[in-house]
């Protein structure tokens, strides 16, 4: 009876449930035809239910037939190379389509100088990058870092793994000596600010203005390229929406360098001592009773001690960042708002960074006739970071030493008797306290009144504004940092402010077949800092920190100083297009900068375009149907670089003190002398370009060719010292950049359930040193000199060793076997500098990006990947590690690759003590290939149907899981070949003990309401 009972209830339940569901599966087909605007059928549109997965796909007629359900509404048609259309089916067993031709691609609109442009219209070089491929990795942090390796010519190098650190960037090569080599970033028409302030959420585009026809309009500041970024804005659609995005991430060491363990590490401590006969290892020697022999050593000499210190001193880091977007308006009013905050914890101990940003964007049409706009974005960040010293000692500190012994002291690397002494890593990074905070407020505030139907003005008024703030403390108890000076505690603070006024008109026009569009006006900019600094040692309890610089008795820095610069600007721009055929523009700047003196202080920068679209013309339209876009480009333009500093054409004085009657005075010397006929660094070039879309946009390619000469390099010369001066800056010589840049991308599938999407791109850079008046110029490891190329490596030429047969040779050379043997280039008998020769260059043959992305219904796999190819690499850290060794642990595999009786084909000479001799010069054995390949980032993606979210009322909402720098291949023993411990311009590939990179596991999540 129960029995009964139980399935009586469960029918009555299913009868219940089929009641309530029997509407949602009732089902008929609806068919139709999809045809284009002249009546053609289309093959292979996607038809799909809008908000569901559901779908089908055109036949070869054209025709389709899906199922449909009475909760069905409305349908979604799209087809590459046609405008997306929805069309309502209530009530319909049919629904014939005709859609729209459109390339998405050509009707794009591209922010330039002081206006915008369709890009089918463009004569110049420029990219563009939107904002889901900026924010496509989870983990970018800065606009830089967004960017690298979408667009073809900009080479963005991720150089450390510290956190809060800037990528360096290069467009088109580098083109200036002692000037500024970086691009110029303009913010919703604000020039010149910093890109680290901009949050990537609030970003909705970036244009980058590559060559000098397209950035000639900014003058002096675009001789390395503008980066032009626009900010999201509200809808129109007097809805508003709600999202909010993150990622939580885990961060580990990516790579870990190949050093000695504890046992290999003895191993060459006692073959070191043995060079010399007789003598004993300190930790074999029976009769060298050191201090913390018994605390490390058993009795027969072997390590108590194992320690791993890349693994002790870093840690699995946990960054995440938050972004919360409110946006929405109407017709007349929109306001776009976000608040976001990052926490970027870095994988050394204690080292992080983090920052706070809000923005607003207000867009507001008070009249018919007058448009205001008002965007302000401000924040703060700090951060705890190392300096590379730290990583020094990482990689140097000797593996049979603990952390701490067991009485809880840390060690020292001097614990081990003629080992260099060092402090502890992991003391450092606990205990040595070095923070940065950074305030900074952008307002920016744009009139557009509307004269007449084809004349507007625009006039604008920016403010940029902040401080910087360092504190550093280094206790007593920190061996080398502060222990001699008893505690040592420094402060810093820089203030800043700039404004800029923008005040231009816009004239369109268009009759019949030809449109023109001017632009002219006047730009006004006044940059302001100080700073101060002051530092005290002498402390008598590390308790006050660098809170109060007073309790330190002995002064140990002091400083302050004042920099402003004017910049006033004249200019103007024609671009001309007759009937979507022909394309012409010329633009030119007239910038007059206080860095000048008054004989130079104007300079003139004009350009010219052309641009011939041959697939509208009457011949192409055979082919029209496959090629549907072909369009060659040429331009010419000059720009100027003004970045020299303030003050740089003045006589200048400098101060120092100096102990006289056992007393400290100040002395003021002449340290640069004026030169009042500077002239402005310029940059001609060319550049020729084609652009192609064939298959209605299914295969896409841009490729530019650019010759650019730069000349009257600003420099500053060192002079002799009968001069009285210490240098002056001058005009010197010529440089060259020569390139090719090819960019493809191809809709590989594309049908109701699966796309796929491909995009490559390819660089190539040639520089040449023209002229520098026979000039040599050093730089770490390299050298600049006529005829050659920039960034090149400069040393001696390794030969390997001297064997026990070549002793009588080797004595020649004061040297014996098991010595270095290099090359005598000059045949002179002896190494001296001119035996040195050319070792490579930094700069890679090409570089290349590859990015793909796969959707399946709601899931989407991205992955993309990073190769350079033919550059090498200066790796100082194995450099000073092999050839000093008991100074410091050393390189893997030094005891298979030194010299012995029994191993003379080496290339790294017998063990020894440093005392015994050693050379340490840059040589060929430091150089080594650069070129790798890395997955830069593998992701997956899934992001919910609407009808699943309509019911929580979610209108968006997306889970997924990322990789960063997921693998590396290369030949490089370092850490990572992407490096650079200097100036990233000049000595990018020199490696000394950077800032190891991590590998950064993410899980995000993206909601909208």
């Amino acid at each position: 009876m129960r029995m009964q009972l139980i399935l009586l209830s469960l029918f009555v339940v299913m009868l219940h449930l089929q009641a309530h569901e029997s509407p949602l599966m009732q089902q008929r087909t609806l068919q139709g035809r999809v045809t284009d605007e002249t009546g053609t059928p289309l093959m292979g549109v996607n038809v799909v239910v809008k908000g569901t997965g559901r779908g089908t796909s055109t036949s070869e007629e054209g025709v389709y037939s899906i199922d449909i359900r009475e909760s069905d509404h409305t349908l979604v048609f799209s087809y590459i190379g046609f405008a997306d259309q929805e069309v309502t089916i209530t009530g319909k067993s049919e629904a014939n389509v005709v859609l729209q031709a459109q390339s998405s691609d050509l009707e794009e609109v591209v922010v330039v100088g002081y206006g915008t442009m369709l890009k089918q219209n463009l004569s110049t070089a420029v990219s563009t990058i939107d904002a889901s491929k900026l924010t496509e990795r989870p983990t970018t942090s800065n606009v830089l870092q967004g960017m690298a390796g979408k667009i073809p010519g900009v080479s963005i190098s991720l150089n450390s793994g510290a956190p809060g650190g800037s990528p360096a960037i290069k467009i088109r090569g580098t083109g200036s000596l002692n000037s500024d080599n970086e691009p110029l970033y303009v913010v919703d028409g604000v020039v010149g600010v910093n890109p680290d302030v901009v949050d990537p959420n609030v970003i909705k585009s970036i244009d980058v203005l590559k060559d000098a026809t397209s950035s000639a309009i900014y003058g002096s500041r675009g001789a390395n390229g503008v980066v032009v970024i626009t900010t999201k804005e509200g809808g129109k659609d007097g809805g508003a929406t709600i999202s909010y995005n993150t990622a939580v991430s885990a961060a580990t060491l990516a790579r870990e360098v190949n050093v000695l363990d504890a046992y290999e590490s003895l191993e060459v401590f006692k073959r070191a001592y043995e060079y010399a006969p007789g003598r004993i290892a300190p930790h074999l020697d029976p009769n060298n009773h050191f201090a913390r022999k018994d605390d490390l050593f058993n009795p027969d000499g072997t390590p108590k001690y194992n320690t791993d210190w890349q693994k002790v001193t870093t840690h699995t880091a946990m960054p995440h960042q938050h972004s919360l977007t409110f946006s929405g308006g109407t017709e007349k009013l929109t306001v776009a708002a976000n608040v976001s905050y990052r926490d970027n914890q870095g994988i050394m101990r204690n080292t992080y960074e983090k920052q706070l940003n809000g923005f607003v964007n207000l867009n507001w049409d008070v009249k018919e006739w007058f448009h205001l706009q008002a965007v302000v974005n401000l924040g703060s960040n700090n951060g705890r970071n190392s300096e590379n010293s730290i990583s020094r000692y990482m990689l140097e500190y000797l593996p049979f030493l603990p952390v701490r012994y067991p009485d809880g002291t840390y060690s020292r690397k001097g614990d081990y008797p003629g080992a260099e002494d060092a402090e502890n890593p992991v003391k450092i990074l606990d205990e040595r306290e070095s923070y940065e905070k950074k305030q900074y407020n952008l307002t920016n505030l744009i009139g557009t009144f509307k004269i007449s139907p084809k004349l507007k003005l625009t006039t604008s008024f920016s403010k940029q504004e902040g401080a910087d703030m360092t504190s550093f403390y280094a206790p007593s108890t920190l061996w080398g940092y502060g222990s001699t000076q008893n505690g040592r505690a420094e402060r810093g603070h820089t203030v800043y402010n700039s404004w800029t006024n923008e005040d231009y008109l816009t004239y369109d026009d268009k009759w019949g077949n030809h449109n023109l569009n001017v632009v002219g006006g006047v730009s006004w900019y006044y940059d302001q800092s100080t700073f101060s600094n002051v530092g005290t040692e002498n402390f008598f309890d590390d308790f006050f920190k660098y809170y109060n610089l007073g309790v330190g008795t002995v002064r140990s820095l002091a400083g302050s100083g004042y920099d402003d610069s004017k910049m006033n600007s004249y200019y103007a721009r024609a671009n001309y297009h007759y009937d979507n055929r022909y394309i012409l523009g010329a633009s030119f700047r007239y910038d007059g900068s206080s860095r000048f003196g008054a004989n130079n202080k104007y300079g003139f920068f004009p350009s010219f375009s052309a641009a011939w679209v041959l697939s509208n013309e009457e011949f192409f339209s055979s082919v029209k149907p496959t090629v549907e876009n072909l369009k060659l480009r040429m331009s010419y333009g000059i720009v100027g670089n003004a970045g020299i500093g303030n003050y740089s054409t003045m006589a200048r004085y400098g101060n120092s003190l100096l102990p006289f009657n056992k007393d400290l005075h100040t002395v003021v010397t002449l340290q640069e002398m004026s030169n009042p006929d500077l002239k402005w660094e310029r940059s001609n070039q060319f550049n020729a370009g084609l652009d192609l879309s064939v298959f209605k946009g299914r295969i896409e390619f841009v490729a530019d060719f650019y010759n650019k000469i730069t000349s009257d390099l600003l420099y500053r010369l060192q002079l002799p010292s009968t001069t009285g001066y210490e240098s002056s800056m001058t005009n010197l010589g010529k440089i060259r950049n020569r390139g090719l840049e090819l960019g493809l991308t191809t809709r590989n599938i594309q049908t109701p359930d699966f796309v796929w999407t491909t995009s490559v791109n390819y660089s190539m850079n040639r520089s040449m040193v023209i002229d520098i008046d026979g000039n040599i110029i050093g730089k770490w490891g390299g050298r600049i000199v006529e005829g050659r190329p920039l960034n090149q490596f400069y040393g001696y030429v390794r030969l390997g060793t001297w064997g026990v047969d070549e002793a009588a040779e080797a004595a020649k050379y004061n040297k014996k076997p098991g010595d270095l043997k290099y090359w005598d280039r000059n045949g002179n008998g002896q190494k001296d500098g001119d035996d040195q020769d050319f070792l490579g260059s930094g700069t890679p043959k090409f570089e290349m990006n590859l990015a793909n992305s796969i959707s399946y219904k709601g899931f989407t796999f991205l992955f993309d990947l990073h190769a350079m190819y033919g550059n090498k690499l200066i790796n100082f850290t194995r450099q000073l590690m092999e050839n000093r060794v008991t100074f410091s642990n050393s390189y893997g595999g030094i005891l298979e690759n030194a010299w012995t009786p029994d191993h003379q084909n080496a290339m790294v000479a017998s063990l020894r003590l440093p005392g015994d001799g050693y050379e340490n010069d840059v040589d060929s054995h430091s150089a080594e290939p650069g070129s790798f390949l890395r997955v830069r980032n593998v992701g997956l993606r899934y992001d919910f149907e609407n009808n699943i979210l309509n019911k929580w009322r979610i209108k968006t909402l997306s889970l997924g899981l990322n990789v960063e720098n997921a693998l590396l291949f290369t030949e490089y023993s370092g850490g990572d070949p992407e490096v650079t411990s200097y100036d990233p311009v000049f000595e990018q590939g020199v490696d000394f003990y950077t800032y190891p990179k991590p590998r950064t596991y993410s899980f995000t999540l993206g909601v909208s309401f």
